[in-house]
């Protein structure tokens, strides 16, 4: 049986909000966030844990990694509208951090909620092609590259905004952004390596 959709006519910053002004401790769980919404909540939690490394220097990319990386091995596997699996709404993040980017994107979010609207439903359904982002950046997210890093968490970001509102144009934005990203990274990694075959040769 799917999950019931409750995120009804909330704007995603309304969704945020809630996320942002709630109570606790030190540590935010993805399975409060995950009770936030229904079908879409893989989108939700995407476009969470990319949120605080589209703001440099907050250092969450080895935290952020790994439950990316299994959310988008779940898409390919699955497809569209997955269940979020349990190791990643066991997962917690710094509640200070995450609701402190949320705060500082609320102007960004804000516009989008006023762009946003369901269209190009191609990308909206293409679970796989999802997924195979997320992999992507949740990879480049692992291994620390100032800039690349904020890509790649903004291709996720998008990835998971595109579902959330069934945006498919911001997907192939963040289709765009992932491109870049593993461009980028690739040039980075060649420039490490002949500086260092520049080194050893000297």
């Amino acid at each position: 049986m799917g999950v019931d959709d409750r995120s009804g006519d909330r704007s995603t910053w309304e969704i945020l909000a809630e996320i942002q002004e709630m109570e606790g401790g030190e540590k935010l769980g993805v399975g409060e966030i995950a009770e936030l919404i229904g079908n879409r909540v893989h989108g939700l939690v995407l476009l969470v844990l990319s949120i605080p490394e589209t703001i440099p220097m907050v250092g969450l990319s080895a935290i952020l990694a790994a439950p990316i990386f299994v959310i988008g091995v779940v898409l390919v596997i699955k497809g569209a509208d997955p269940p979020i699996p349990g190791w990643v709404r066991g997962r917690s993040l710094p509640r200070e951090k995450v609701q402190g980017a949320i705060g500082k994107l609320r102007p960004v979010v804000q516009w989008l909620d006023k762009v946003l609207r369901p269209r190009w439903s191609g990308f909206t359904r293409s679970g796989r092609l999802h997924g195979v982002i997320c992999i992507l950046m949740a990879i480049l997210l692992a291994i620390p590259v100032p800039g690349i890093n904020v890509l790649a968490a903004a291709a996720v970001a998008g990835v998971g905004l595109g579902i959330l509102q069934r945006d498919g144009l911001v997907i192939a934005i963040a289709c765009v952004l992932a491109m870049v990203a593993a461009v980028g990274f690739g040039l980075v990694m060649s420039g490490a390596g002949s500086l260092l075959m520049g080194w050893f040769g000297s």
